[in-house]
């Protein structure tokens, strides 16, 4: 191999791993808002009245997205607990534990994710959206189904 062609592949290497830097630091940035511990505010929910309460610990994930682990306090002492593992490649993500579900997510903006999945046979989509001060998600499912939480405690992306 040739000197200019050995420079030429290092380059091209060099710059290919630089815009899969930039991919990563991209989306770290656009999920950001979302990284954190939530928690639902039952004043400001009207209808999920037999939620006690509810908490989401939103942790990034290694090679992007982020793990959402919620766990949930009913009334009468009963609890669940999921989790989902956000990914916004366009493919299905089950989550598990107490609701199992196919999840596809698509990130809107830096404050907006769609989530599609099927429940009962029908096709559901809903909205999460962090307010752009951070501290307040609204999740928006459909039939007027709107729930309110605060953030407690944030967390940063990897590495940073």
């Amino acid at each position: 191999m040739s000197w200019k062609s050995a420079s030429l592949m290092i380059v091209m290497l060099a710059f290919c791993t630089s815009l899969m830097a930039q991919d990563k630091e991209t989306q770290d940035k656009q999920i950001a808002p979302f990284l954190g511990v939530w928690e639902l505010d039952v004043t400001k929910t009207v209808n999920y009245e037999d939620m006690v309460n509810q908490t989401f610990v939103n942790t990034p994930a290694p090679g992007g997205g982020f793990i959402s682990t919620r766990a949930m306090i009913h009334k009468e002492n009963k609890s669940n607990t999921e989790i989902h593992p956000y990914a916004f490649d366009g493919k299905p993500h089950r989550s598990s534990g107490s609701d199992v579900r196919d999840f596809f997510y698509k990130l809107i903006d830096p404050y907006t994710i769609e989530r599609t999945y099927e429940r009962n046979g029908q096709k559901i989509v809903d909205h999460e959206q962090v307010s752009k001060d951070g501290k307040t998600m609204t999740v928006t499912q459909p039939g007027g189904r709107v729930r309110i939480y605060h953030k407690t405690f944030d967390i940063k992306p990897l590495g940073k």
